[in-house]
């Protein structure tokens, strides 16, 4: 790193590459630059999530959850030992994906950045002997320069700079390549801290997205939250959901077009360390794995059972042949049964599910045109308001209101577990556990005691010999409701 901009400044030296634009929205305009970095710079400057502060404070939506964790075991058995070294492999990496944010004195990332006193950007040329990068100095640039930013284009070429000290590169695509690569190079099991000559050779394809209007940045569309972390973890969720088959849990918490995903969301709080009297707050739920048992530990319910039951009461199964009339409309019939409201169909903009078919999948005379699997996209939004109003009201009353549950929250609120410490502490990865851990035991020998493993153990215990935290009687006993409500 060279420090070029100011007495705390800790700018890198310049990266050069293109600059383009995706704007294939109205009202919507997302800058990037492709540029190439080698190896010791993409491990030393890139960061993933997983790297950003550990903070007790931070409430984590599921997705956020998902998003930050690294695995370990995938790292290191299928990309270090599976492919890196794996010597009769050719060795190729697809573009890592980073998105610059800022962040703060306490190292957490801001919401947005602060515009920038452009008198105050570190000189180009970044040194005095560098008579390349001296010709970015040129009346022809277009310069943008916001809180430790520093973008420089002519034309579709670009000069990208950032100030460590401000701003973190975090990747939203490739976190797990990006973070093989580090433990590659640092692990005394494998290159110990030095790559060999010929392994510093590579360079690796970066592409950076930039987050502000100096930078062409414009997002005009209806949106509740705007902030970078938000629109880093859109652009997460939607490189990541189809890039690699993924665990079910995963599966729930990244597919916004499934519909079992998205009635399972309506049952739980939107973050950790949130409670509400009539959702199962997602600090007690367990998330982490693909396992549907919660009948050890502090979980009140699993991510992965939550799905199982809505899956039973729903009952959609997807047609063996999508181009079969019959059993597309049965269907349709099951989907309309379920989750239509009041008699009516589900629809969109006033169109029926079964008219969307016949106009939209079928040809004049109503035969087949086009396959029809799923619930369509558009359609979604009505058939999850169907699942509001016919089950969650009933079902919640279940999972929250059924003595052993209750007795579980009413223990969990009464030691402020869901909102406080206890909640805080759940939804950090694996890595910031043990960072917490040992910062808090080194103050308060038993922190870890008291606030953990003292609670963990007593909802353990209050689970003994009680069936009601047994999925296949949870899962009974939902079915038996559907059967008496709906």
């Amino acid at each position: 790193m060279i420090s070029k901009g100011g007495d705390n400044a800790k700018f890198n030296r310049p990266l050069y590459g293109l600059t383009g634009k995706y704007t294939l929205a109205e009202g919507v305009a997302l800058p990037y630059v492709i540029s190439l970095m080698t190896i010791d710079r993409a491990i030393d400057e890139l960061r993933v999530a997983e790297q950003v502060s550990a903070s007790l404070e931070a409430k984590w939506s599921l997705k956020e959850l998902f998003q930050r964790e690294i695995d370990e075991d995938r790292v290191r058995q299928d990309i270090i030992k599976g492919y890196l070294l794996d010597s009769k492999k050719l060795k190729f990496f697809n573009a890592i994906t980073i998105v610059l944010m800022p962040k703060g004195a306490d190292d957490k990332i801001k919401d947005a950045f602060e515009d920038s006193d452009a008198s105050t950007a570190p000189p180009i040329p970044w040194d005095g002997t560098d008579t390349e990068d001296a010709q970015w100095n040129h009346s022809d640039a277009t310069n943008a320069y916001f809180e430790g930013v520093q973008f420089v284009s002519i034309g579709q070429q670009a000069r990208l700079r950032w100030d460590a000290n401000r701003v973190l590169a975090v990747a939203v695509d490739g976190q797990h390549r990006l973070w093989a690569l580090r433990t590659f190079r640092e692990d005394e099991k494998f290159r110990g801290g030095t790559l060999r000559p010929v392994e510093k050779q590579t360079q690796i394809p970066v592409l950076f997205v930039l987050l502000h209007h100096g930078a062409g940045f414009l997002n005009t569309q209806d949106q509740a939250d705007h902030s970078i972390r938000s629109i880093s973890r859109e652009l997460f969720t939607d490189l990541n959901k189809n890039a690699k088959p993924m665990d079910k849990a995963r599966e729930l918490i990244l597919d916004d077009k499934s519909i079992n995903a998205r009635c399972v969301r309506t049952l739980l709080t939107d973050s950790t360390a949130q409670d509400a009297p009539d959702l199962l707050p997602l600090s007690l739920v367990r998330w982490q794995d693909d396992s549907n048992r919660f009948d050890s530990s502090y979980y009140l319910n699993s991510l992965v059972h939550l799905d199982l039951l809505v899956s039973a009461l729903l009952d959609l199964k997807e047609p063996s042949d999508p181009m079969d009339k019959k059993q597309v409309q049965e269907l349709i019939k099951r989907i309309n049964s379920s989750l239509g409201v009041n008699g009516q169909e589900v629809q969109y903009d006033g169109r029926p599910l079964s008219r969307y078919y016949i106009e939209d999948c079928c040809d004049d005379e109503e035969e087949p045109l086009a396959p029809f699997a799923r619930l369509p996209e558009y359609y979604l939004a009505s058939a999850v308001e169907g699942f509001k109003k016919n089950f969650r009201p009933w079902v919640l009353k279940l999972l929250l209101h059924f003595k052993p549950y209750h007795e579980l929250l009413e223990y969990a609120r009464q030691h402020n577990l869901i909102e406080g410490t206890f909640g805080q502490f759940q939804a950090q990865t694996k890595k910031h556990k043990a960072i917490i851990k040992d910062q808090e035991t080194n103050k308060d020998s038993e922190w870890n005691i008291r606030e953990i493993i003292t609670h963990q153990d007593e909802i353990d215990r209050m689970k003994k010999n009680q069936w009601a935290f047994k999925a296949i009687f949870q899962k009974a006993m939902v079915r038996l409701g559907k059967v008496v409500e709906f």
